[in-house]
């Protein structure tokens, strides 16, 4: 015959077979009634003769079949009553069937890779629903329905794992199974049995009319050997048995199996109940790096089996098994913090991994096109003989009907480009899990751990010089003491190990150290509060190049305290994940759902903010992040926290007092002052708030143990300070300072609008009206809120004397100075004359001498956006503006880096920064002058 313009191998190319191709393939265009074969579809129709002489001989043996090769797909329909030989005989047939029409859907082209997959894992489930309600009919004829002891009716579920949990089977995948029961029991037929020996004989069935060799054929191999304890266990488990193995004798890699188990046939209500019964196996709620030495050792046996040169598509360097690790081994390290991930389906967990931000897009579009690749050869050789084979052809005519079935012009360039994608997939792989380097005999960093962990010497070992040029005796001693230590002794095996990988990497590092000592002490101090947390040791066994990142922060005192303190911030800290605002209420709410107790929900909102608030400050302090972002972020963060907490102060007043009569949410609101109501909290910032409320004092809730009003909002108000500021097992969550609040201390603790609106108009200080410039509304009743903010800008846009104002500021400057006096060798970055506190007052002084005029002032409460719109409105000129941002910026970036090294904010005149402070302090001094409010006298 003729051959058609093709790139692809045609029949000359294939001289043994030519004449029964030809032969078969006029009689196939002979038969073809349908209109849809057009001249494309009988080229792909060669194509399919070539490629798979199992699809020619199931047409030549039923050519009916010809014509339904591009119909939509039949389901499996059988009778209730016919013959189990009949029901096998017709279940086969099916199989053939939607064999040809899947093999004519995936010889489409590259795109068809992923209808292929499903339809195969379609026709599975198909397969196993049709034989297991055949064989509950056969058994329930016999011996009843199986009941447990209540007689109730015991469910059956059957789960599919690896590939068909996925749903990805290839063309002749087996499929493995699990079968799940209920509970023990009796059937209550005639010839009774008991559940054990019933669902023995279910599953006996299942396995045999998918898989028994007859006149047709098969449907499927089936592999039992992922159920527990393998072909040593029994058939069928109850689902209290599969929970109890899997808790207690389950391995690794049997987590990697269940990563797929899906149920696909029985009982899906049933399937949801045990599915949820293993999360806690499956999924940790840490960074689990634990699963990453499993799944090596698992690679390693398939590497030993296989070889390094091996032609296995699947298994072999850069192939399937590779790609699937990949995606496995980042599914159990995160899919427990996760939930997305928890994708059974390689593709789409691919997916999922790229939204979270786990693998670059390039990678992951390099893992996704050789995936699919890699399923298309692995069809295209199982078309062949419908034979379970991955292995590459070895001569060049099973290479030509390899690019036949894809379509490819040049087998030799197919060739080539399948060696490069496995180059590509195994450098990934060697990328995303890394072997461990086995440190040589004579390594210096090896070496001095085991003489510290077998005090081998009493003096400083040669190779500790070699790490550390000073030798300094501290630090050996140190190492020799952690190394000794009775924790460290009492490791598990795994443990040692992990410290026996960890410790030299680190004593590498040394050598390059600033401070190698107090590295070294930092490192200490950070792995004995790891050693109870097999997690956190393995994260950092397992990624020896996170090491440099860590030392960012180890140079941090307050960021080592806090990592000491709360090791679980590591996985956010090296993970690389950033705080960002728009994601908390997500983040939070995910959890706090999950926890309903109030002591359970302070915890929570304690670990997260802890965890944002470490965040923020690394990111500031390996200068990611710059002060001027840093100051709202954490602002904001105290405020998503105080909005959180809120709510739950009201609830558990609801309950113990009732509502309030009139009311359906309480007139309740918090006013956010200070650096909070500015949004420019600094790292050791606490909450300078006031509460309000506006209702008649009087009034009394209706709950068992009513209440006034005033007491009402009082002890509402006591509520929420307790569930900000109380010690838990997380640690405080803020500082909250009411002193604030009208007549300070000696004032009630909530005010009422009425009583707060007369003290503002008529006993206010100038400097409450100070700090009025940096109040907002924070959270609670909005119409109380926008009270407020009227009332404020009221104040605040009184006509003032510029002079007495000038006076009144600079006498409150003074009697700080006189309370908080600095000593002359030191420079206080808020007290010093010319520090913050001086920007602060000048601010606050061009506020209240300029909003009457311009209440544009008063947009923000923020003294950093106070500057800018001063020098918008022309009110100062832009020189004043700009030195007077950068001293502000540049003392907020020295404060909070105090902070950071667990120093007091003041500067010491060997500092090298004190010159440079004491000159921006003399610039800010000078525009004091020129702005109208006369600096501090030293």
């Amino acid at each position: 015959m003729a051959e058609e313009d093709s790139c692809a191998p045609g029949l000359v190319d294939f001289p043994d077979e030519k004449a029964q191709l030809e032969s078969a393939f006029q009689a196939f265009v002979a038969a073809m009634h349908n209109p849809l074969y057009s001249s494309e579809e009988q080229r792909r129709l060669r194509r399919m003769l070539i490629a798979s002489p199992y699809a020619r001989r199931l047409l030549e043996q039923h050519p009916v079949l010809l014509n339904q090769l591009a119909a939509a797909p039949t389901p499996f329909v059988w009778q209730p009553e016919i013959s189990e030989d009949k029901f096998l005989a017709a279940l086969r047939r099916h199989r053939q069937a939607r064999m040809l029409q899947i093999i004519w859907q995936d010889l489409r082209g590259p795109g068809a890779v992923d209808e292929t997959v499903q339809s195969l894992s379609e026709l599975a489930e198909e397969s196993l629903s049709a034989a297991l309600d055949y064989g509950q009919q056969l058994l329930h004829k016999r011996h009843g329905s199986p009941r447990d002891e209540s007689g109730a009716v015991v469910p059956f579920v059957v789960f599919g794992m690896g590939k068909l949990g996925g749903q990805e089977l290839n063309l002749s995948s087996d499929i493995d199974l699990l079968f799940v029961y209920g509970a023990s029991g009796e059937s209550d037929g005639p010839m009774p049995l008991d559940n054990p020996s019933y669902f023995q004989r279910l599953g006996q069935w299942l396995i045999r009319a998918l898989s028994e060799l007859r006149a047709e054929g098969f449907v499927f191999r089936v592999d039992m050997r992922l159920r527990p304890f393998g072909d040593a266990g029994p058939l069928c488990v109850t689902a209290d048995a599969l929970e109890q193995y899997y808790h207690r004798h389950g391995r690794s890699w049997e987590r990697y199996a269940l990563l797929k188990a899906r149920p696909v046939a029985g009982d899906l209500a049933f399937a949801e109940e045990v599915w949820q019964r293993l999360q806690p196996f499956l999924y940790r709620r840490y960074l689990d790096f634990t699963a990453l030495a499993g799944l090596r050792r698992v690679k390693a046996l398939m590497d030993a089996e296989q070889g390094q040169a091996s032609q296995d598509i699947k298994k072999g360097l850069g192939g399937i098994r590779e790609i699937e690790f990949i995606v496995q081994s980042l599914q159990l390290i995160h899919g427990g913090r996760l939930p997305a991930l928890r994708e059974r389906n390689t593709l789409r967990s691919l997916d999922q991994i790229a939204t979270a931000g786990l693998l670059s897009n390039g990678v992951i579009a390099t893992l996704q096109h050789y995936y699919r690749l890699w399923r298309r050869v692995e069809h295209a050789l199982q078309m062949v003989e419908d034979r379970q084979t991955q292995t590459l052809p070895s001569d060049n005519l099973a290479w030509l009907r390899l690019a036949c079935a894809l379509d490819a012009a040049d087998p030799e360039m197919l060739q080539k480009e399948i060696e490069d994608g496995r180059a590509q997939v195994h450098e990934i792989f060697l990328q995303t899990l890394p072997v461990p380097a086995t440190s040589a005999e004579n390594d210096a960093a090896q070496i001095a751990w085991l003489a510290a962990r077998n005090a081998i010497e009493d003096s400083i070992p040669d190779a500790w010089g070699q790490l550390v040029p000073n030798a300094h005796e501290d630090c050996w001693l140190a190492l020799r003491h952690f190394a000794r230590n009775r924790r460290v002794l009492q490791l598990s095996q795994r443990g040692q190990a992990r410290l026996d990988t960890l410790v030299p990497g680190i004593l590498r590092r040394l050598a390059n150290a600033s401070a190698p000592a107090t590295l070294l002490n930092n490192y200490l101090r950070l792995l004995d509060a790891l050693l109870g947390q097999a997690q956190y040791l393995a994260l950092l066994a397992e990624n020896p190049h996170w090491l440099g990142r860590l030392e960012d922060y180890l140079e941090s005192p307050w960021l080592t305290q806090e990592l000491i303190r709360f090791p679980s911030l590591l996985e956010d800290v090296l993970c690389g994940r950033s705080a960002a605002a728009r994601d908390w209420p997500q983040l939070f709410s995910e959890k706090e759902d999950r926890e309903r107790d109030l002591e359970e929900r302070m915890d929570l909102l304690r670990r997260f903010k802890n965890t944002e608030m470490l965040l923020m400050a690394s990111a500031f302090w390996t200068a990611k992040q710059d002060v001027a972002k840093l100051l709202p972020e954490l602002s904001d963060l105290a405020g998503f926290c105080l909005q959180r907490a809120l709510p739950w102060a009201i609830e558990a007043m609801l309950q113990q007092h009732g509502a309030l009569p009139g009311y359906a949410n309480p007139p309740f609101a918090v006013i956010a002052y200070g650096k909070l109501g500015g949004r420019e909290m600094g790292l050791a910032s606490d909450l300078d708030l006031v509460f309000l409320y506006d209702a008649p004092p009087e009034l009394e809730s209706s709950g068992r143990i009513p209440l006034s009003a005033a007491a009402w909002f009082a002890r509402l108000g006591q509520k929420l300070i307790h569930i900000l500021s109380v010690l838990t097992r997380a640690g405080t969550l803020y500082e909250i300072d009411m002193r604030l609040r009208p007549s300070g201390q000696s004032g009630p603790l909530v005010s009422s609008l009425t009583a707060f609106r007369k003290y503002q108009r008529e006993s206010a200080w100038t400097w409450e009206h100070q700090a009025l410039t940096r109040a907002r509304f924070l959270a609670g009743d909005t119409k109380l809120g926008q009270q407020f903010a009227e009332l404020r800008q009221e104040i605040l846009c009184r006509p003032r004397d510029r002079a007495d104002l000038a006076q009144e500021i600079r006498s409150m400057r003074q009697r700080i100075a006189r309370e908080k006096p600095v000593p002359k060798e030191q420079f206080h970055l808020k007290l010093s004359p010319g520090a913050l506190l001086d920007i602060e007052f000048l601010v606050q002084f061009a506020i209240l001498s300029f909003s009457a005029d311009n209440p544009d002032l008063l947009r923000v409460p923020s003294t950093h956006e106070a500057l800018l719109t001063l020098g918008e409105l022309g009110l100062w000129e832009q020189s004043a503006v700009a030195e007077l941002e950068g001293a502000w910026l540049a003392l907020r970036d020295a404060e909070n880096r105090c902070w950071l090294r667990l120093q007091a904010p003041a500067l010491e005149q060997d500092d090298p920064q004190f010159a440079a402070v004491q000159n921006t302090a003399l610039q800010v001094q000078e525009w004091t002058t020129r702005l109208g409010l006369a600096p501090l006298e030293e």
